[in-house]
């Protein structure tokens, strides 16, 4: 998943530069204000774990849009917020960060929580609790990467309190997706010696994505998602991840140094527990279909999650309503990419399904 090459920028003297480009920043955090609207950093236990979401809109009586971010343990809060404000006219927008992830780390999280099923469980007990705080009946959810994993298993799961589903990175067979990126970046390494020489050990001495019991795969997953996004198969026309990573996002008041330190480490724990889980599904199978509305908002330069798995499930994948959005220049981060454009459409085509 994505955060793979998010832990490789936290690494080293850029997590250095991180710590203390955020020492400066205040004790506490925060979200900021909306007037006359809601803007609040939550923590709830959430099968058993704290866990910490932020809340914002200009009306409490919007719809409920519940936002899944990557990773597992790939933080979307802060960025979420500074590119999508245009959206809290329209939703009550909740950005969770998931156990293990961000302010929902701590050193003390069971190991043998970490299970997808655990995950779709506290995302329905949160899905219960925003129904119940902004008495709602349903609310609306959208996922990324492997967000869009924990989404598509939670409406299947409980249908009935989802007006409608939208999936953006869409896994569909992950280790299918893991071969297709590996075969695009050799393609693409191939006047390039450095990337090259990596790239061709990633099969030596066991194939790439042998899941071994010593964490060989973590390291080679890691050089894998270096060269992803190097070589422009996560963010289409760029080679770093400075999109979301910059200035406004490391001063963001809604993280202490200390947040990003957990974010840090979270991001480590939650891949190295989660990834071989991950690694064994396949939705062509296990989600053939769907009960309520679905939507794929789907970069066409993705060669993370791949485009092409997408675009084959969206064609035989079972629901109400289907549509499969293209965003032709977008890589794997399209509500990043093009954020304008994901804003406009889960406006006019997502929110109609929300009343």
């Amino acid at each position: 998943m994505k955060a793979l090459g998010k832990t490789l920028i936290l690494s080293g003297s850029v997590l250095a530069g991180l710590l203390l480009a955020t020492l400066a920043l205040k004790s506490f955090s925060c979200t900021p204000r909306i007037a006359n609207g809601i803007s609040e950093i939550r923590k709830v236990k959430l099968g058993g774990i704290n866990q910490s979401f932020s809340i914002r809109g200009e009306n409490r009586d919007s719809p409920v849009l519940l936002y899944l971010h990557g990773g597992p343990g790939s933080t979307e809060l802060i960025p979420f917020r500074l590119f999508h404000q245009a959206l809290e006219k329209y939703f009550t927008v909740v950005v969770w960060e998931q156990r293990g992830t961000g302010k929902s780390y701590s050193p003390s999280i069971p190991r043998e929580s970490m299970t997808i099923d655990q995950f779709v469980s506290d995302a329905h007990e949160l899905t219960e609790y925003l129904k119940t705080d902004f008495e709602k009946d349903k609310i609306l959810v959208v996922g990324h990467s492997w967000g869009s994993i924990l989404g598509l298993l939670l409406v299947q799961k409980y249908p009935e309190s989802y007006f409608a589903y939208v999936g953006s990175g869409q896994e569909v067979i992950p280790s299918e997706a893991e071969r297709i990126g590996y075969r695009y970046l050799l393609a693409k390494a191939k006047d390039k010696p450095a990337a090259m020489k990596e790239l061709a050990k990633l099969d030596i001495p066991e194939p790439y994505l042998t899941i071994d019991s010593d964490g060989r795969w973590f390291e080679k997953a890691k050089t894998d998602r270096k060269w992803m996004i190097a070589l422009g198969g996560e963010i289409y026309n760029r080679s770093d991840y400075s999109l979301f990573f910059n200035g406004k996002t490391l001063t963001a008041p809604e993280y202490t140094w200390m947040d990003f330190v957990h974010f840090a480490r979270g991001s480590v724990f939650s891949l190295k527990e989660m990834w071989p889980q991950v690694m064994r599904l396949d939705f062509m199978k296990q989600v053939p279909e769907i009960s309520i509305p679905v939507f794929f908002f789907q970069g066409r330069h993705d060669y993370v999650a791949s485009s092409s798995l997408v675009e084959k499930y969206a064609a035989v994948l079972k629901a109400p309503t289907k549509e499969l959005v293209w965003f032709e220049g977008s890589g794997h981060d399209p509500m990043y990419e093009e954020a304008a454009a994901f804003d406009r459409l889960l406006i006019e085509r997502v929110l109609p399904r929300c009343q």
